[in-house]
């Protein structure tokens, strides 16, 4: 399966082959700022699988839970975050992550992880069978 996320304005876009693992739902303090929204989605695909057209900006934080440094790809015209490697130590090595809502496709793989559940709004609820974590898979919680 070939499946098209891009931004905004449409600059930036990414042609992704294959099925993600995981899609991963997110509820840190980080990911609820960067995104404005109570949770993000993340899908993750081998790096080797995805084609990246158009311009991207970086922003890095080196804050989070486990010290890792994470850097953020996004379109210097409109701003969306469209993209981020694995960090270095982080089990996912050798993926990207791709934000969910730039596939604008109401038929998208639904969330296999949940982490940073202790931050979750309670009116949240993952889809049945999501895995969750009160922190990172990363860690063991």
């Amino acid at each position: 399966m070939t499946r098209t996320a891009q931004c905004h304005c449409g600059k930036v876009s990414l042609t992704c082959e294959g099925e993600p693992d995981p899609v991963l739902m997110c509820s840190c303090e980080y990911c609820q700022r960067r995104t404005g929204a109570p949770f993000m989605i993340g899908a993750w695909f081998d790096e080797n699988k995805v084609t990246i057209e158009g311009q991207t900006k970086t922003f890095t934080r080196s804050n989070g839970d486990q010290g890792m440094l994470v850097s953020y790809e996004f379109c210097p015209e409109c701003g969306t975050t469209i993209w981020w490697p694995a960090p270095d130590g982080s089990a996912l090595k050798g993926k990207i992550s791709v934000a969910g809502g730039c596939f604008a496709d109401a038929n998208f793989p639904a969330p296999t992880l949940s982490i940073y559940e202790k931050h979750k709004h309670p009116w949240i609820s993952p889809p049945e069978g999501t895995t969750g974590f009160e922190t990172s898979f990363n860690t063991g919680d």
